[in-house]
């Protein structure tokens, strides 16, 4: 009962502070208050349709995370910054390593969420997933975060199941100057980022940034550049590119032809990368946009057990049209290569060392005024075809209904589908069942299904008055032919007299999802806002009888319920204090139900100079996900300075 006492006080702490601090020290920096002003609702997307809308206007379960929340919660990685966000659940599995999803299947692994940087996928072929370790994006360049809960595959193909989430970074003209940061922890752990952002001529910008990151148990350099700029009245461009390297401690328990037949491995993980994009952006006429980006990515990842090189190449054009009063158009085509290099070793081997894939693409999508500047009916879908399971359609319909100027019913019936990745197709996997030389051996196949979804939405979002807003999202999701793994065949005997059990990846699983996500944001006064969500999440997964490993797993990975407060409050001027309280259900175990509180507090020194407090993780240690071994989240305190000049 203390946990849930002290959860209460610090809520009381931190929203009742009293207004009555003194604001006599004069403001320096705008730039500082404006999340306390903002109508979120107004806020602009374009994830949603691939064009500029309002928020509020939206036919989709969708969330912003603007720079300014992420400074004042004191976020300094991408997953952190996905807390904030009503619908995800978020876990540290260890040191650089996350668990993140929307709307259940979580793992370290998952492979339903897509994930964009500025247009450019950051999952991987080899399973659909991310290594979010891998992502240190400075989170001073991020403009803002769209995060798409629920299908976004009519527009984004094949991996968009549960949502999407599409990283904006700023453009260099809105990064001139210099910046310097300096984050240290109390466990020891250090961030050091420095950018410098010029102009070449009246209409070309440009920014280059370096990032370290030196933590207990993992290191990462990070360097990169962008340029914008326009040719003309009608054409802009972008150029940007990223390159990193680093290395990580790992425990490893491997398989060995010898007794006791494992052994535990402490190695060094490398890990490095690159890319190049380029976008260019042409306005035809005042109702109509041609937009073309392409570009190339490389990493590749020296683990113990695994070795991955993965380049990539793609190339995306798309045209927006406003046919006429009713119509906003919009269609797409492109293409992808994936070209794998896998490196067999005694616990995983590959069948296939080199492997090419391709992914070719075709999108529309029409917004339709039924009655103008009331009902709104969106038809789209996109057509890809690749050499996993060949051609792949993925509709959706969408309605939304200005009820008023203030209010907006929608709904959505959309299809998605997750295509098997390469470790399912062409990757074979050792493991051990029993004690002594008895192991299981999970064999690729190539045979392999996609994943299906129809999802099901319905949201209802209100300003009851300038300063206030909710948004509300029910979704109900059938999922079919979901990805298990079942026996294949007789036992037979490996080279070393071993007994082997086969088991082989399939799609024998099905089952239903649904919930709830509830947002809200109240700015009280000029000084002081605050926000919160709360998810409800229900998980109902079967297999055939008999055939298939239980799916029991993914559920017990999914909490029944999460809410989130956060308060943001200017104490003067120049000093700001901002709390997060976060809960999280108890999921399989032993991972418990937590509540989590960070708080932060920070002083505006002098214009462009902010020297910071933050605590994290305050009430008790954690563990947030299940995994062999078991890491705990502590309690700690982050020291950072932010120096714009």
């Amino acid at each position: 009962m203390y946990k849930i006492s002290l959860f209460y006080g610090l809520i009381a702490i931190s929203l009742t502070l009293s207004p009555a601090y003194a604001k006599n020290i004069p403001a320096v920096d705008t730039e500082f208050d404006e999340i306390l002003a903002q109508d979120l609702s107004a806020l602009t997307v374009t994830s949603v349709a691939k064009r500029s809308q309002r928020l509020g206007d939206t036919a989709a379960a969708v969330y912003v995370i603007t720079q300014e929340e992420l400074r004042r919660a004191g976020i300094y990685s991408i997953p952190e910054a996905l807390r904030l966000v009503p619908g995800m659940q978020v876990a540290k599995s260890s040191s650089d390593r996350w668990a993140v999803s929307s709307r259940g299947f979580n793992g370290t692994l998952n492979n339903k969420l897509l994930v964009l940087i500025d247009g450019r996928a950051i999952y991987t072929p080899v399973f659909s997933g991310v290594y979010w370790g891998d992502q240190s994006t400075s989170i001073n360049d991020i403009d803002r975060i769209e995060v798409i809960r629920g299908p976004g595959a009519s527009l984004y193909g094949a991996n968009a199941v549960n949502g999407v989430i599409n990283i904006i970074t700023k453009s260099a003209e809105d990064t001139q100057g210099n910046l310097v940061s300096a984050t240290t922890t109390s466990k020891g752990n250090g961030m050091y980022e420095a950018r410098h952002g010029g102009k070449t001529n009246d209409n070309s910008y440009y920014r280059a940034y370096a990032q370290y990151v030196d933590a207990a148990s993992w290191y990462k350099g990070r360097t990169g550049f962008r340029l914008d700029g326009k040719s003309a009245d009608k054409d802009t461009y972008t150029l940007q590119g990223d390159a990193y390297g680093g290395g990580q401690d790992a425990s490893l328990n491997t398989w060995t032809l010898v007794s006791p037949f494992r052994e535990t491995v402490i190695s060094t993980d490398d890990s490095y990368g690159g890319n190049l994009l380029g976008r260019w952006n042409h306005k035809i006429s005042k109702d109509s946009e041609l937009s073309l980006q392409t570009y190339i990515d490389h990493y590749a990842r020296l683990e113990s057990n695994f070795d991955q090189h993965v380049s990539t190449a793609d190339v995306q054009l798309q045209q927006t049209i406003r046919l006429d009063e009713r119509n906003n158009f919009v269609w797409g085509a492109g293409a992808r290569l994936n070209y794998l290099d896998l490196v067999s070793t005694f616990s995983a081997s590959v069948n296939d060392r080199y492997d090419l894939q391709h992914i070719v693409n075709a999108f529309v999508q029409d917004e339709y005024a039924l009655v103008p500047e009331t009902l709104y009916l969106t038809l789209g879908s996109k057509f890809e075809h690749n050499n996993f399971t060949g051609f792949e359609i993925q509709p959706s319909t969408r309605l939304a209904w200005h009820l008023t100027q203030n209010q907006t019913l929608w709904g959505a019936i959309s299809r998605a589908v997750r295509t098997p990745s390469s470790i399912e197709e062409d990757v074979n996997v050792l493991g051990l069942v029993t004690a002594g030389p008895t192991k299981s051996r999970i064999i690729g196949n190539p045979n392999q299904k996609s994943e299906e979804l129809i999802a099901y939405e319905l949201g209802y979002r209100i300003q009851p008055a300038s300063n206030l807003s909710f948004d509300t999202a029910l979704f109900f999701n059938d999922f079919d032919k979901l990805q298990t793994i079942a026996t294949a065949g007789a036992f037979f005997t490996g080279s070393n007299g071993s007994t082997i059990i086969p088991y082989a990846y399939n799609n024998l699983g099905s089952g239903q999802v649904y919930g709830a996500e509830i947002a809200a944001n109240w700015n009280i006064n000029n000084d002081w806002r605050l926000a919160g969500s709360y998810t409800y999440l229900t998980m109902n997964l079967r297999v055939f009888p008999g055939t298939a490993i239980s799916l029991e797993s993914s559920e017990l990975l999914a909490p029944r319920n999460q809410f989130s407060v956060q308060s943001y409050y200017n104490l003067s001027d120049t000093v700001h204090w901002d709390n997060m309280i976060y809960y999280v259900d108890h999921l399989s175990a032993p991972i418990n139900d937590y509540v989590r509180y960070d708080t932060r507090i920070a002083w505006l020194a002098m214009p462009g100079l902010e020297i910071s407090l933050i605590g994290r993780n305050l009430i008790d240690p954690h563990k947030e996900f299940p995994t062999q071994p078991q890491v705990e989240t502590d309690r700690s305190l982050i020291g950072q300075i932010l120096w714009k000049f």
